[in-house]
């Protein structure tokens, strides 16, 4: 409760200096911390090379900060209209159309390569980024900088603790193999026999005379170790080979 209060304190006291400032340098206060806030999100994303980097979540921030300050001057500007008329308007509006626009910017970070899909976690942090200028921008400092914080510890800390946790890892491979009855279920026997789960099998029959055969094969696996040496015993076969291996994530 103790904290609670103080972090309440503090924020009422900052809000409020904020506040006192003339135009436009409190808007030009939002601005920089929106551009600083993101620009702490862009940097981590920057540094383990990601599609959307520093400059990227700065811009965002940015510019939903600005797009959200913009909107609040609507309500204090002076619209002329007649004394009969009511004019209302809602700075929220804004605010919604930026949040589901920004879902255009996350979608082109999200590519698909190899059966593997990439990008969803730099997009979602698009979508807080834009979040965390649109509370700098209605002039929340104390939850923007606690959103930003969160979101860097998600991104950061969170990804080394989701090293640690077990973790079903797939692959696909194909096979190689010379045909003869029951090669199929011999080869899904033995691959099995080597720790490793196949969720899912195909095969083709290959030259003229059908005497080779491609297995496709979906394994699960949970050590690399185990896989690396299962693929090591695949290589010293005489009777199968290993055409393509290919990961999914």
């Amino acid at each position: 409760m103790i904290l609670g209060f103080s972090l309440h304190d503090l924020d009422v006291q900052f809000t409020g200096w904020a506040n006192g400032l003339l135009w436009p340098v409190e808007p030009l206060m939002r601005l920089a911390l929106a551009g600083v806030l993101g620009a702490l999100v862009g940097l981590e994303r920057e540094i383990r090379g990601r599609q959307a980097g520093f400059r990227t979540n700065l811009l965002v921030a940015l510019g939903c900060a600005l797009v959200m300050i913009v909107s609040i001057s609507f309500v204090y500007h002076p619209w002329s209209h007649a004394t009969n008329v009511n004019v209302n308007v809602d700075p929220a509006r804004v605010a919604y159309g930026v949040m589901s626009g920004i879902g255009f910017l996350g979608a082109g970070v999200i590519i698909k390569h190899d059966g593997a899909i990439r990008g969803l976690t730099t997009a979602a942090g698009l979508w807080c980024v834009a979040a965390i200028g649109l509370a700098c921008g209605l002039g929340l400092y104390f939850i923007a900088v606690m959103a930003a914080l969160i979101v860097l510890g998600v991104l950061w800390f969170l990804d080394h603790l989701e090293r640690l946790l077990p973790k079903v890892r797939y692959r696909s491979l194909v096979l190689r193999l010379a045909w003869k009855p029951g090669v199929i279920h011999e080869t899904v026997q033995m691959v099995k026999s080597h720790q490793v789960d196949v969720r899912d099998t195909s095969f083709h029959r290959l030259g003229d005379d059908l005497e080779r055969v491609d297995l496709h094969l979906r394994i699960a696996f949970g050590s690399k170790r185990h896989y690396a040496e299962f693929e090591a015993k695949l290589a010293r076969r005489d009777d199968c080979q290993l055409v393509s291996a290919s990961s999914e994530s």
